[in-house]
């Protein structure tokens, strides 16, 4: 795929103390049959996080002393300075094509330990994904005489981390094709009328057993965890939004009775149902069981 070449910078003029987010600049280049090596232990001129995502091409990435092959599809996130270094190697037989974002701010912090604690810095995320979109068609605009209003820079970013964090810690919600993706799915749809996990397994064709070790290996929690999560932000809105007792409300969202309901909410929540609807809304009706 073509993909137009350009480098843009972002006009900041507005800013809160300690910005939480901010892009600095991004783009798109292509490096051939060139001498491209940045150490990122020594660029006392350039500071901040840099996230590099090859399009086509193939470049290196060297850190703790492992050098990983940059293949289409792969970035690398890092946190500058830091002991790493990137490059064009010396036997590249085509263009490594990249997109780059670099960014600083307070914020971002968290989502680069969360990022590298599971993957090392190195993310494989497909460039039909929904972040990798965004950032090109930023990119597309940008380049092409668009500027930012105050403040979306951040705003970007934001969504922008959210999605590779999303992609990467729970990559299964991407994938619908696998057995504990399915399962999901129909939580999701039918989590106040499904009798419990062992329905959802026998739909699914497929024991009680066998659904828990594979919806926990996809999906890092148990099924019956995520089933309990449909029902309590199902019940949550019902809290905010209706008058319904709280045992109308349990029992419209898939629970027996409201003294099990109330028994879960307060385990996800460290409040009763009552409470809940007390503390967000100031009603105090309704707040039996």
């Amino acid at each position: 795929m073509y993909y137009t070449k350009g480098v843009f910078g972002v006009l900041n003029l507005e800013s809160l103390p300690d910005e939480p987010m901010v892009l600095l600049d991004g783009g798109i280049e292509s490096r051939y049959k060139e001498d491209y090596f940045f150490d990122n232990s020594c660029r006392s001129n350039y500071h901040g996080y840099l996230f590099q995502y090859t399009l086509s091409g193939c470049g290196a990435y060297e850190s703790n002393g492992k050098t990983i092959f940059l293949t289409p599809g792969t970035a690398f996130f890092a946190a500058i300075p830091e002991k790493s270094c990137y490059y064009l190697p010396e036997k590249a037989d085509k263009p490594w094509e990249f997109l780059y974002l670099h960014f600083d701010g307070s914020a971002v912090f968290p989502f680069f330990e969360k990022l590298t604690q599971h993957c090392g810095g190195i993310i494989s995320i497909d460039a039909q994904t929904s972040c990798i979109q965004k950032a090109l068609a930023l990119h597309t605009r940008m380049i092409s005489g668009g500027h930012l209003q105050p403040y979306e820079g951040g705003e970007f970013l934001y969504g922008f981390l959210c999605g590779l964090l999303r992609h990467v810690l729970h990559p299964a919600a991407f994938h619908t094709e696998s057995t504990a993706s399915q399962a999901a799915l129909l939580m999701e749809k039918e989590f106040a009328t499904i009798g419990g996990i062992d329905e959802v397994a026998k739909r699914l064709h497929i024991s009680s057993e066998h659904l828990s070790r594979s919806f926990h290996s996809e999906w890092g929690i148990a099924p019956v965890q995520y089933l309990n999560r449909m029902r309590i932000q199902s019940a949550m809105n019902d809290l905010l939004g209706s008058t319904d007792t709280i045992e109308v409300i349990a029992v419209k969202n898939g629970f027996a009775n409201g003294n099990y309901f109330a028994k879960v909410f307060r385990r996800y929540t460290k409040m009763t149902p009552g409470e809940y609807r007390c503390k967000k809304t100031g009603q105090i009706r309704t707040l039996s069981v």
